[in-house]
């Protein structure tokens, strides 16, 4: 009894766990950050915590001095028996040049070019699976605030331009094929400011369980269009193979 409560106990965790979000929360100004969350743990940050920083790079100098001791050591070991070695060497080369011939002739032999009509298929075979996910993919607390500027009023106005229809395009791109929820967004033009005023911030939330079921989504049909397209290929090489047999057989 003990043994299936702690089961059901762990497929509970499990269930809980996968119906979490993948948290990335990104802003941008004058010092941009990025940080990708699960639950309370941080699993990335742009730019990295400077403790963080201090760890990874003790870590690195105690590694590099690991390697280079094993080095030194491999260097002395050579060193001790360098004939012994050289004679070993000119052995396996006489032995392993023929076998290592052969096998470049087989690895040539099973090159063939890019198979484009695989390819075209794998990639209708990947929209559901894709558009799928896209919906499931939120996006949350959208702000952006733009003010062009510069000491020449005809480039704040080529600026302007250009941001209204590079923001103004994304986000009704984001709009239409994810689930967003686009808070403000302001685009402006300071012909006395010297130079651009940018702030953007972004949520993007995904449930673990989204995305590894859409994964085995896209894999099971990957497969299935591989094998039916490989399979005419394989009925092709059998007939191949039975007809000399029958010609023989008829003479």
């Amino acid at each position: 009894m003990t043994g299936w409560i702690i089961f059901g106990g762990i497929v509970l965790f499990l269930i809980w766990l996968f119906t979490r979000h993948v948290t990335v929360t990104g802003i941008y100004d004058a010092h941009p950050e990025l940080r990708v969350r699960i639950l309370f743990i941080t699993l990335v940050k742009v730019p990295p915590d400077p403790a963080a920083v201090k760890r990874r790079e003790e870590k690195e100098r105690r590694k590099a001095e690991r390697q280079a001791e094993k080095a030194r050591k491999a260097e002395l070991k050579k060193n001790r028996g360098v004939n012994t070695k050289l004679l070993e060497q000119d052995d396996d080369e006489k032995t392993d040049s023929e076998p290592e011939k052969q096998e470049k002739k087989k690895k040539d032999k099973g090159k063939s070019g890019l198979d484009f009509g695989l390819i075209i298929e794998l990639v209708k075979s990947a929209g559901a699976p894709l558009k799928r996910l896209f919906r499931k993919i939120k996006f949350r607390d959208v702000y952006i605030d733009c003010v062009a500027g510069s000491d020449d009023a005809a480039v704040t106005a080529l600026k302007y331009g250009g941001y209204c229809a590079a923001i103004y395009s994304l986000t009704e791109l984001i709009d239409t094929y994810f689930d967003a929820q686009i808070r403000e967004v302001n685009v402006e033009a300071d012909f006395s400011a010297p130079k651009d005023d940018i702030f953007a911030h972004v949520t993007i939330k995904l449930r673990i369980s989204t995305a590894i079921g859409c994964a085995l989504w896209l894999g099971v049909r990957a497969l299935k269009v591989y094998l039916k397209y490989s399979e005419p290929k394989t009925k092709n090489k059998a007939n191949k193979r039975k007809r000399p047999a029958g010609a023989r057989m008829k003479g």
